[in-house]
């Protein structure tokens, strides 16, 4: 039998639960304050294997006593309840510990009992089908992977009605975690419809968005729909959502308050009911500080915040994903030998998952074996395994040379000054973050001429887009 602690000041609720539960062979403890809380976690025999806990009690708060619950059970899992439409505050208990929340009132009886067997069912299986799930979409993981953390919380979030961003390096997966999330929502049966911000020109983007009608510009010969009202009762998938143009960002912001938008050329407003799920590369709170990005559309997009971590943090994963892939692509047909698996697992992957699997795809088709030696890797790849320091090195000696002329140049600043009376320091901080601008332009023209002008060759080896590397160039 299990045990439960549900938490509530509402007697209305813990004898609602109390019934609920007992039904479900559990035995049920009740504490309607935080002081019965810790009372309960002073005496109580035994150990609890679920706690049920409101987010506000007259008394205490929710997470306070999801920690103390925690910190004395280690293994009981913790539902956090909430009347208050706090979901970040429910989603930072998820990332305390907590293992789902409950939005009150209750009227979804079906999801409500779907969450409490998940609970009550044994991890291991939970993880399988963890696993499995993730497997349909691509995204392959162990069960000590950073990635595993982040899927349990995507997964819970899934079904929940709030907008997600997704921030991660370029090919750690962003649009496979995104599909992830849209086939665990309960708008599976729906759209998953997706569009690169970065990759449409400024001039077509508004159109591919919202639609146009037949004769609102030059070439459109028909109306088309725009991808929210493909999307409509799905998901939208905003994917480098930093590279979106300001003028865009407006009429994002627009559409997500309201819903309602209209076609390029047309009068006539449109509504459409969509979850929007977007992702980036980049930093977007620096891009607000820089004036790149809207705050307020911010706020809408990060509904809730996921960060996937890179490949060179999760190396356990390696081996898994590249035979995953080998035998998804090749039938089964070709081996991994150990010495290529430890190869792999040491270099750091700046191009992460993506980068892992088009490396695969080369060798193999290169070499058509049965078993991936390490000789059939590239060569960069055994030289970083054989000399682990030395691919570093020109990095290390770039940082070591900017921080040390950065160093330098504040202290002749600050020591040059004789004094600071009548100093304009708004102007000087002014001045200087316009230096951002000068040194990104000069570093890339520097590029440029290495590159004989070659903007896509130079904005993979800076790892950004091309319109990033246009917009710093006509920065003034």
């Amino acid at each position: 039998m299990k045990s439960v602690l549900v938490v509530d000041d509402e007697i209305e609720v813990t004898s609602f639960f109390r019934y609920f539960l007992e039904d479900k062979n559990c035995d049920v403890v009740v504490a309607n304050s935080g002081r019965e809380v810790e009372d309960l976690l002073l005496r109580h025999p035994s150990t609890f294997h679920m706690a049920l806990v409101d987010l506000k009690l007259p008394d205490a708060n929710g997470l306070d006593l999801l920690s103390k619950i925690k910190a004395k059970y280690p293994a009981c899992e913790v539902l956090i309840m909430t009347g208050y439409s706090t979901v970040k505050s429910a989603v930072m208990a998820i990332q305390a510990g907590a293992k789902d929340y409950l939005e009150k009132p209750f009227d979804d009886l079906e999801s409500l009992e779907n969450i409490i067997n998940s609970v009550l069912t044994p991890p291991v299986a939970h993880d399988e089908k963890l696993f499995t799930e993730a497997a349909k979409y691509g995204i392959i993981f162990s069960s000590s992977s950073p990635l595993h953390k982040v899927l349990t919380v995507a997964e819970k979030l899934a079904k929940k009605a709030i907008n997600i961003l997704i921030e991660g390096e370029t090919g750690t997966g962003k649009e496979l975690m995104a599909r992830f999330i849209h086939g665990s929502s309960l708008r599976a049966q729906y759209p998953f419809v997706g569009i690169n911000c970065g990759a449409v020109p400024e001039s077509l983007l508004e159109s591919e968005l919202f639609g146009h009608e037949k004769g609102a510009f030059s070439g459109a010969i028909k109306s088309r729909k725009g991808y929210f009202e493909l999307a409509n009762n799905g998901t939208l998938f905003l994917d480098e959502i930093g590279e979106a143009p300001t003028s865009i960002q407006v009429k994002l912001l627009r559409v997500l308050e309201t819903g309602e938008f209209m076609r390029v050329g047309s009068e006539e407003i449109q509504k459409s009911n969509v979850r929007v799920i977007s992702a980036t590369n980049r930093n977007l709170e620096s891009e607000v500080e820089n004036k790149r990005f809207r705050a307020d559309l911010l706020y809408r997009l990060e509904g809730v915040k996921l960060s996937l971590p890179p490949l060179r943090e999760r190396r356990e994963d390696i081996p898994l994903i590249a035979q995953y892939y080998l035998d998804k692509k090749y039938g089964g047909e070709c081996r991994l030998d150990s010495d290529t698996i430890e190869i792999l697992k040491m270099y750091d992957w700046p191009g992460n998952v993506r980068q892992l699997l088009n490396v695969l795809n080369q060798t193999h088709v290169i070499h058509d074996c049965k078993r991936l030696r390490a000789d059939h890797l590239p060569q960069y790849l055994v030289n970083r395994a054989e000399n682990p320091d030395k691919e570093m090195s020109v990095a290390k000696q770039i940082d070591e040379f900017i921080e040390k002329e950065i160093h330098q140049f504040v202290q002749n600043l600050v020591n040059g000054l004789s004094h600071v009376e009548q100093m304009d320091l708004k102007k000087i901080m002014k001045r200087i973050r316009q230096m951002e601008g000068e040194i990104g332009r000069k570093i890339i023209e520097k590029g440029l001429s290495e590159t004989r002008g070659n903007r896509q060759l130079l904005s993979k080896r800076f790892n950004i887009t091309t319109r990033v590397i246009r917009y710093i160039l006509n920065e003034k």
